[in-house]
């Protein structure tokens, strides 16, 4: 099966300091940032394996990172009926 692994970069959400020992970031909805990797990568006929993905910070920024794999196309079955 063909693969790809993709790292989105989730604009506007950045980690802010609240005091010398904790940082936290804005409040977001998680299964909003999976359907716009969804949708990204839906039109190149992949679809994303939700057990891969990975939430990292870097440098403060959220990433989200993962495996999409193509989407097999679909086969029709078909029956053939012969006279006896």
């Amino acid at each position: 099966m063909e693969s790809k692994i993709f790292s989105y970069k989730a604009d506007g959400i950045v980690l802010e300091p609240v005091n010398d020992q904790l940082k936290l970031s804005p409040v977001f909805d998680r299964k909003e940032l999976v359907e716009k990797i969804k949708d990204v990568l839906k039109a190149d006929g992949f679809k994303v394996d939700e057990r891969s993905l990975q939430f990292k910070i870097e440098d403060g920024q959220l990433f989200v990172q993962g495996l999409a794999g193509k989407e097999p196309e679909a086969r029709s079955i078909g029956f053939m009926s012969g006279k006896v």
